[in-house]
């Protein structure tokens, strides 16, 4: 009986391979779980990372200031000591985004933002993996390395999460673009080929020719790390020459390849649209030179890498994977990921920052590899036949239940999130647990109740939230946003302050210091030096934070909390200690 004897019995009744393809659309495997439980723990954990006292609440009163303002600071406006150098802020959208978000959310809102903005990065980095590789369970398992790589860069808040996600987005579409490329090689190898008279998608070439150009015409506004983008997209293009000079030694060939020079129109649209942005070409300059500022040198994650510390194996054991990779690969080892790749290491190497970036070139570039040398899910099953009766491995097993459970996991990562728990009548996560516990928040407390009027020394990293948190006008010693901004000879006197190094008391005096903030644990030996200041007074102290002074209203807030304290009576009840 011929099949177009009867159609309509066909189609009344769907053969047996139809229902198990049908069963099989709904049916997930032991990857897609481990997937669901991979993401699931990942927005767990950002929506609990705690907001760190540094950097943010610079970014946030940067953003309040041009909000106030309708303008961009010429200087730095709340630090007096960093007056005459020239300020290009290259964050400017961000802090404004932030401001809003405090504005609109609080100290809350920040957490939410940072926690769906990096978890969608990740989600997009799994994307272009999956995009290089085709199979989900080396896509998770990319991810879970790259977040392995960058954990020391991962938790803190502060504007470079907008460059991530940018660069995220970048990825995304050169790796759906890498699989057209790779199309029209084999089209172009076989004329007589099926596929060789189709054309590259409208909607990939507009995601090429519009949507990279609007990611950098967002990411210079967001953060300074856009050159980090435009260098991965120039050595793509530079990749992509060098790949067809080699293969045809023909300069002809180069030019006429048509993946050539898509690369380097998109390149050039790129840098056309991270030129507009407030400063132009000048925020170009001031991007390349900024880690040459000599302050950097004296600030931990600008140092050079250490191969002893945490990111300093986990560089070596990526480079240990990369070539036994390899090594045993059979993938074609890209142009542009080695450059790529290469560049990265030594920007690493010269500055530990770097990490976070080379993680994601890294891991790009190692996925095809991955999934050359990790065999697939099927050659690892013994008889796959209609005709066997040995049950399938458990790794191979594709069932309804498991799409079940994936939904679960699904549904109570979001539901047991701190984003979610409101929205379904719970309590909202207390402040104690928003804010991390280095941040001083009671001295705050006491400065805005005694505010000082002279010159302030404190330390770098509180600073950004004695701005934030402390009295309107308080005269700051020194910020973290404003280490590079401030002249070379200032920023030495700080750290002789900081280490109290010999004739750290003359430098004070330099500044006519009327009032130290002193982080009692790490700044041991300033605390105790301090303390034994002729004319200073200890004004204040808790746990975390010393704050000794000279300025008369604040001794004599101090004596008449201490006269207070004295006159209040003892609990008959209470044990009186000898």
């Amino acid at each position: 009986m011929s099949v177009d004897s009867y159609p309509e019995t066909l189609e009344s009744q769907p053969s047996g391979s139809e229902q198990r393809s049908y069963r099989e659309k709904f049916s997930m495997g032991w990857p897609q779980l481990v997937t669901c439980l991979w993401f699931a723990l990942l927005f767990f954990y950002f929506g609990n990372v705690h907001i760190f006292y540094s950097d943010i609440w610079g970014h946030v009163s940067y953003g309040e200031w041009i909000v106030a303002h309708q303008s961009l600071p010429d200087y730095d406006p709340f630090l007096s000591l960093a007056e005459g150098v020239k300020s290009i802020d290259a964050a400017w959208l961000s802090q404004v985004f932030f401001a809003k978000v405090y504005e609109s959310f609080g100290v809350r809102g920040l957490s939410h933002i940072f926690a769906l903005t990096v978890f969608t990065t990740h989600v997009l980095f799994w994307l272009a993996f999956y995009l290089k590789s085709g199979r989900v369970g080396i896509s998770t398992l990319a991810s879970f390395l790259l977040v392995l790589i960058s954990s020391s860069r991962i938790a803190i808040i502060r504007p470079e999460i907008f460059g991530t996600l940018c660069v995220a987005l970048t990825l995304v579409i050169m790796a759906w673009s890498e699989k057209y490329d790779i199309w029209d090689r084999r089209a172009r190898s076989d004329e007589s080929s099926q596929n060789s008279g189709k054309k590259t998608p409208l909607a990939l070439l507009l995601a090429l020719y519009l949507g990279i150009p609007l990611i950098f015409l967002a990411w210079a506004n967001l953060h300074g790390s856009f050159v980090v983008g435009l260098a991965i997209l120039g050595l793509q293009f530079l990749g992509r020459v060098l790949e067809v000079g080699w293969r045809t030694r023909s300069l002809v060939q180069v030019c006429s390849d048509p993946w050539v020079r898509r690369w380097l129109v998109v390149t050039e649209l790129s840098v056309c649209g991270a030129l507009l942005n407030p400063y132009h070409i000048d925020l170009f300059l001031n991007s390349l030179t900024f880690p040459r500022n000599p302050n950097l040198k004296d600030v931990l994650e600008w140092e050079p890498l250490e191969f002893r510390d945490a990111e300093g194996i986990w560089f070596c054991g990526s480079w240990v994977l990369m070539l036994g990779l390899y090594r045993h690969s059979r993938a074609t080892i890209r142009t542009a990921d080695v450059l790529r790749v290469g560049l990265l290491s030594l920007a690493v190497i010269v500055g530990v920052r770097m990490i976070g970036w080379f993680s994601v070139v890294f891991v790009y570039a190692m996925v095809p590899h991955l999934a050359n040398v990790i065999p697939r899910r099927e050659l690892l099953v013994p008889d796959l036949s209609e005709d066997s009766k040995e049950p399938l491995p458990f790794w191979s097993r594709k069932t309804p239940v498991i799409t079940a459970v994936c939904v679960l996991i699904i549904w109570f990562g979001f539901a047991f999130s701190n984003i979610a728990t409101p929205l379904f009548g719970g309590k909202l996560r207390p402040l104690d647990k928003v804010y991390s516990q280095g941040t001083p928040r009671k001295l705050t407390e006491f400065l805005k109740e005694h505010p000082p009027q002279g010159q302030v020394w404190n330390p770098q990293w509180w600073g950004d939230w004695l701005v934030w948190d402390g009295p309107v006008g308080m005269n700051v010693f020194m910020t973290t946003n404003a280490v590079h901004l401030t002249p070379p000879r200032v920023w030495k006197d700080y750290l002789g302050i900081a280490r109290a190094n010999r004739g750290w008391q003359t430098v004070a005096e330099k500044y006519a210091v009327t009032t130290f903030i002193v982080h009692k644990e790490k700044q041991v030996q300033l605390d105790k030096q301090v303390r034994r200041l002729e004319g200073f007074k200890v004004v204040y102290e808790d746990d975390l934070s010393l704050v000794v002074s000279r300025e008369p209203q604040l001794i004599a807030a101090a004596s008449q909390s201490e006269i207070e304290d004295s006159e209040q009576p003892v609990n008959e009840n209470q044990e009186v200690q000898p």
